[in-house]
């Protein structure tokens, strides 16, 4: 079994590169976790959306609400007995879109329920409203030769359409929905280069009959744009930061593509505050830095100013045919300085880095910030806090403290906006676990997690060093198994093979395994069933029964499946490799077979 614990420095590098009881203490619950996509027309306000926010847990609930735009307004009302799913006491809250000045565009913003002392709170609600209306003209740039560009148009009702082309042939087409077409049922208007036509401006019309809505029918003055220039991709329609007031800079990456001709070539960018901030606009509190030809990055300084909302709108200029269509709205969000803070959605798993259900015995990342001192040698993330060695793991690094259900939990890791740590095994399947830290004797918020008896989740090499979804799995010679190029001693697997996939989440083991100790290199602690590992998907998936499963000696809280590739088993650079334990099934990675 020794072979089988080897590869501890490729393990440690995914796990860790990256008291009081709560008693009488409210849980905040509500009733939808996003609004949209809500279709607006031009000029009118969009219907009110209802949120209802109840009490799951003890003590008693105290509601508020803000929002991050001008044309988004929510109010708590009075409380009341709560239905069905919803139990005790809740309070419906209202929320107003008023949208009517709004250009036609698609917009996100939040309304945050605040709720002092309570698990879970604040919450984010995002609220994404389509302005839409069927506009009286567009633009597509598409390249030469086959290129192809859509705009959607959202008519109240179905409707009937007419296409013609003034110039340039039979370049122009719209998509009619299949089913019930209502208000928000996307008409894609799509233009497409044809074989032969010049780059040049080509016009065109879409006339659209027979809707019930009287703006609707109208024509449609269509221009395409075939072009050798560079047609500019942002791959980032919106830019969220979040930052603490005295804290350093924050940064965000926006990256483009060239879906045309040519070199794409960034001449300026630009960022303008304004808009519907919460806080001033400061005129210095945001920069650009053109970090590469496809990319700029972000910067948001929150030094010198205080907690609220920032919002900030950046403009490109490029040499691309369509750059005066670029602007991209960024938002900053600075809480107080000095309190640590768990973000929404912030506790995971440390295989898929995804925030669902946890196990008894799990390894799990909380993300948020100020987990380490303000100002201290540890609040740049590149400079972690780590445990020494793998005996019994302390509960305390750094000054920081992950409190789980109030009790300190064993500790691997701590930066200032991650910590690593063991869900304890006491902690009961099938209940809510709170999850709180507790940063240079300061308590953050509290937020909840579900626990399963097991949630087998297989170890994923980071995309930086490998990309392509590959599993952390070893061969019996102690090679990474990894296609061409791989990594330093890696290989392609075969049939015959016996091999250890390594994960996390396999739940308590017999004899039972002891939170926060490693296991002793001469002890075998399994799982009450053996995994069995599917390879390959569809009618050429092949089964396997393993040999082993349970946790990998001289490790913390890190297990291993052992199996044996079978000989029947599909091929490729690319096989996916998944494992089912107890009825559980594990997250779904690549493996080469030779």
């Amino acid at each position: 079994m020794q072979w089988l614990s080897k590869r501890k420095c490729a393990i440690a590098v995914l796990l860790f590169a990256f008291h009081s009881v709560l008693s009488a203490t409210p849980r905040l619950v509500l009733s939808s976790s996003a609004f949209g996509s809500i279709y607006v027309t031009p000029g009118t306000n969009g219907p009110v959306q209802t949120l209802t926010a109840s009490n799951a847990g003890d003590g008693i609930l105290s509601v508020s609400t803000t929002t991050s735009a001008s044309w988004l307004a929510a109010s708590v009302g009075t409380q009341t007995a709560c239905t069905a799913p919803l139990t005790g006491i809740c309070f419906p809250i209202s929320i107003s879109l008023n949208t009517a000045s709004l250009a036609p565009g698609n917009y996100t913003q939040y309304v945050t329920v605040i709720a002092p002392a309570t698990i879970d709170a604040p919450t984010q609600v995002p609220v994404n409203v389509i302005v839409a209306n069927v506009p009286s003209s567009l633009t597509l740039y598409v390249p030469p030769s086959g290129g192809t560009a859509s705009i959607n148009i959202y008519p109240h009702t179905a409707i009937a359409s007419a296409i013609a082309t003034q110039t340039g042939g039979s370049w122009l087409t719209i998509g009619a929905p299949t089913g019930a077409t209502t208000f928000g049922t996307p008409y894609a208007i799509t233009g497409t280069s044809q074989t032969g036509q010049a780059a040049g401006t080509y016009t065109g019309t879409v006339t659209v009959t027979g809707g019930a809505f009287p703006a609707d029918n109208q024509v449609i003055n269509v221009t395409l744009d075939v072009t050798t220039s560079p047609i500019i991709q942002v791959n980032n329609q919106n830019v969220l930061l979040q930052g603490y007031a005295g804290g350093p800079q924050v940064t965000s990456v926006i990256s483009f593509s060239n879906i045309g001709m040519g070199t794409l070539t960034i001449a300026s960018a630009s960022i303008t505050p304004g808009g519907s901030s919460t806080a001033s606009p400061t005129n210095n509190i945001f920069s650009l830095n053109v970090t590469s030809p496809s990319s700029i990055t972000v910067i948001a300084n929150p030094s010198q100013v205080g907690p609220g909302l920032y919002i900030g709108t950046i403009t490109l200029t490029s040499n691309a045919a369509n750059s005066a269509q670029v602007s991209i709205p960024v938002e900053l969000t600075i809480a107080e300085g000095g309190v640590p803070t768990i973000y929404q959605s912030g506790i995971v798993n440390t295989a898929t880095f995804l925030p669902d259900t946890v196990s008894q015995g799990d390894i799990v990342s909380v993300w948020g910030d100020q987990f380490t001192p303000v100002g201290g040698n540890f609040t740049n993330p590149t400079n972690p806090i780590s445990q020494p060695g793998n005996p019994r793991l302390a509960t305390a690094l750094g000054n920081a403290q992950v409190l789980v259900n109030g009790v300190p939990a064993p500790l691997y890791f701590v930066s200032r906006q991650q910590i690593n740590f063991q869900m304890p095994y006491e902690a009961i399947p099938g209940q809510v676990t709170t999850v709180q830290v507790v940063a240079n004797g300061v308590n953050s918020d509290i937020r909840s997690v579900q626990v399963a008896a097991a949630a087998p989740r297989i170890l994923v090499w980071p995309v930086s060093m490998v990309p392509g979804n590959y599993g952390v799995v070893v061969n019996e010679d102690n090679t990474d198994s990894l296609p061409p190029p791989g990594i330093a001693n890696s290989r392609l697997s075969k049939p015959g093979d016996s091999i250890v996939i390594y994960c996390i989440g396999l739940g308590q083991t017999s004899p039972s395994a002891t939170t926060g100790a490693e296991v002793s290199a001469s002890s075998l602690l399994t799982t009450p069933t053996n995994a069995v590992v599917t390879f390959g998907t569809g009618p050429n998936a092949v089964q396997a029964q393993a040999f082993y499963t349970g946790l990998t000696p001289t490790e913390v809280g890190l297990y291993q499946v052992n199996v044996t590739i079978p000989a029947n088993a599909p091929t490729g650079n690319s096989v996916p490799l998944e494992f089912n334990l107890g009825g559980s099934n594990s997250n779904v990675v690549n493996i080469p077979i030779l």
